[in-house]
């Protein structure tokens, strides 16, 4: 089965029609906004790291929805590399250091395949496939201080893989035979079977990881993971905020965060016993949201933002001692439409006090978190408010400017630093990504006063455009026949 994206070939409704066409119109005029990438297919998750080799320059890893993840150098805007092998879209990215001499950088992605892959990021090497769940697999996380890989899937499972045996491979004498293909040898790969219907052609296995535990509680799939490591409890009388988390001991087990379609939230924790052996146990459940989650971050201080399809982003404080201590909510930012995506700038720009959100409605908006009194954290205001998940009617809160900076919904949000292209110096940025099939590089804080001209797309008049059935002496009789009464 052919698969497209050509709307010329899809029964498309007559809102559907009209919702393409002003689409196409503000593409038109929005063209040359926020200094684009434009990609072949559409962004699904983005990641942004420094490439050590050449001077530390920022470079985005997109999982497209085409099968491929693409690495783009954001200071030139090229692509240097593209990664294929999956037969399905790329849903989720992850990187992990091999514990070999060399160190090895892999890139880690997952896919509607049902397969997990495995890259060297020098060389593109692919490494290992594992299929080792029974749908999509929508989320991948590497907890490093276990040596493991967490995948979530919409088959609701979580899954844990030994990472392990990537250590032990001869990466030399891999890279040296150039496996840098969909599979090792296309002599060795078994008959694929015809593909029926829309689902993709099941992945090949390739020196799989071993699959340490399966989690089983979510009854929704699993749309995203993130981890972070418990500490030793403070001395009495000393508060969290007064010791630099950095500065604090760690327990050796690990708080494991999934989120689901439905916006249930689970807080999972993992060690190693005596034995060596992983072991992982359930500790929280939780909804704070009244529909899927599609974003989170999880700080160092234990601040978790959350955007929903419930029409809000939330902000809850994680405890960083006891994975058994439920979420505390302490700011909920209701949004005129569905949020896709969240970020929080005080993670990459510490001194800063904005929080960047995408929504359905195509804006990205700016949100300044010192601007109001009702923008501080507070869990007595949030455990008192009857949130329904209905949409704003007004202003979003604390909202010092929306920016028109997309064509389709936003679907990630990514802050990173740069050398300036005239000044040579380190300059901060915000990377934008969108299902219109575009990155977009913003300068910070310029965004908050840039000028920008109102994007305005006239509909034209129906009535006025819409053709007459009737010939030209039909209409004369018509009106003859209406001008005798």
């Amino acid at each position: 089965m052919a698969y497209t994206q050509d709307n010329d070939k899809l029964f498309l409704t007559d809102a559907q029609h009209e919702q393409s066409a002003i689409r196409a119109a503000r593409a038109q005029a929005l063209a040359d906004r926020g200094a684009p990438i434009q990609l072949s297919t559409k962004p699904i998750r983005v990641v942004v790291r420094r490439n050590a080799v050449r001077g530390g320059e920022p470079e985005a890893w997109v999982a497209e929805s085409g099968f491929v993840i693409r690495r783009i150098g954001l200071e030139t805007g090229k692509t240097r590399q593209i990664y294929r092998g999956h037969t399905g879209p790329v849903t989720s990215l992850a990187f992990h250091t091999l514990r070999n001499a060399e160190k090895t950088q892999v890139l880690i992605s997952g896919s509607w395949d049902k397969s997990v892959r495995v890259w060297n990021t020098q060389s593109k090497t692919h490494l290992s496939t594992t299929v080792g769940h029974i749908d999509f697999v929508k989320a991948v996380c590497v907890v490093e201080s276990l040596n493991v890989l967490v995948t979530g899937s919409s088959d609701k499972d979580i899954r844990i893989w030994d990472l392990s045996p990537l250590d032990r491979l001869d990466i030399e004498e891999l890279t040296s035979r150039g496996t840098d293909a969909s599979v090792e040898n296309e002599t060795e790969m078994p008959p694929q079977p015809e593909r029926v219907g829309a689902a993709p052609p099941p992945a090949v296995p390739l020196r799989p990881l071993p699959c340490l535990l399966a989690l089983k509680a979510h009854i929704r799939p699993v749309e995203l993971l993130a981890s972070y490591p418990l500490l030793e409890p403070l001395p009495d009388g000393v508060d969290d905020d007064e010791v630099d988390v950095s500065t604090r001991r760690r327990t050796g087990r690990v708080a494991l965060v999934s989120a689901d379609s439905m916006g249930a939230l689970k807080i999972w924790e993992l060690w190693r016993d005596d034995s060596g052996a992983l072991r992982g146990e359930l500790r929280v459940e939780a909804r704070q949201h009244e529909g899927g989650i599609y974003d989170l971050h999880v700080s160092p201080e234990g601040e978790m933002w959350t955007a929903s399809v419930d029409n809000s982003v939330l902000l809850s404080r994680l405890s960083l001692t006891d994975a058994a201590t439920a979420p505390v909510p302490v700011l909920r930012i209701p949004h005129p439409d569905q949020v896709r995506s969240v970020l929080p700038l005080a993670t990459t720009f510490p001194d800063s006090p904005h929080l960047l959100t995408g929504a359905s409605d195509e804006l990205l908006r700016i949100v300044d978190l010192s601007s109001s009194a009702a923008l501080d954290p507070d869990p007595k205001r949030e455990a008192k408010r009857d949130w329904r998940g209905l949409p704003a009617t007004g202003p979003v809160e604390g909202c010092v400017r929306e920016v028109e900076a997309h064509t389709h919904e936003i679907t990630q949000l990514c802050a990173y630093v740069a050398k300036d292209e005239i000044t040579g110096k380190p300059r901060q940025w915000v990377l934008s990504a969108s299902l219109d099939g575009t990155l977009r590089r913003w300068r910070w804080p310029d965004l908050l006063t840039e000028a920008m001209d109102k994007v305005i797309v006239v509909k034209e008049d129906e009535a006025a455009v819409k053709e007459s059935l009737l010939t030209e002496e039909e209409e004369r009789e018509l009106a003859e026949l209406m001008g005798e009464d």
